[in-house]
């Protein structure tokens, strides 16, 4: 008895910030071993010990734990982005280093599955968080670009499109697609490096 007492107790003390952060870590295991079907609400209460309630207050439903976690992920994505790319203008870093991460997110990291259950679940209005995030990162990679030619944002967003979408339908499809084709498993990842920069060149202008 005085041992549940105490478990009781540790579970009331857990702060909002805490029990949230608890149950993304949790959402995230769940995605990586067993698929995004697997984030359901009375899954992370059992593996938290917390209770089915407790995750309704805070996410809702089972889709607003999934696109919690995605936008988390987004998060950390973008914050890892934005310093390969200061890495990439001090010279530090190349092309394939920026795919390589976006690629690894999406497949090993599980955004590629999770993002796709979301939208074929017709709920896709449950990844808006991650538009600002998305929005902000583009932001802060403009103002550290050239822009002498006026057209930052087409060439920011345009590299950002081209690596997203591919990371994206490599993480789904492209182990299938590669091996009928009877390519390597990463060679979407050097081909996208390989036509990133003429996405990022600033476009020859006319006389």
């Amino acid at each position: 008895m005085a041992t549940q007492k105490k478990q009781l107790t540790k579970r009331i003390r857990r702060t909002p910030e805490e029990a949230r952060a608890l149950a993304l870590e949790s959402a995230r295991r769940l995605l990586i071993a067993e698929g995004p079907d697997a984030i359901t609400l009375q899954a992370v209460a059992a593996d938290l010990g917390m209770s089915h309630t407790n995750l309704i207050h805070h996410f809702g439903s089972a889709g607003g734990l999934q696109s919690a976690l995605m936008g988390e992920m987004v998060r950390e994505l973008t914050s890892v982005l934005e310093k390969a790319v200061e890495r990439f203008r001090a010279g530090e870093g190349s092309e394939q280093d920026f795919v390589d991460i976006v690629f690894e997110v999406f497949d090993k990291g599980g955004a590629g599955r999770l993002a796709a259950w979301i939208v074929l679940s017709g709920e896709s209005d449950k990844l808006e968080p991650v538009g600002e995030v998305v929005r902000t990162y583009i932001r802060n990679v403009e103002r550290g670009a050239d822009d002498a030619h006026g057209d930052v944002h087409e060439r920011i967003t345009s590299a950002s499109l081209l690596v997203t979408l591919a990371a994206f339908g490599d993480a789904v499809i492209g182990d299938s697609i590669g091996s009928m084709m009877g390519r390597e498993r990463k060679a979407m990842r050097r081909i996208i490096a390989e036509l990133l920069p003429m996405v990022l060149m600033p476009p020859k202008r006319g006389k």
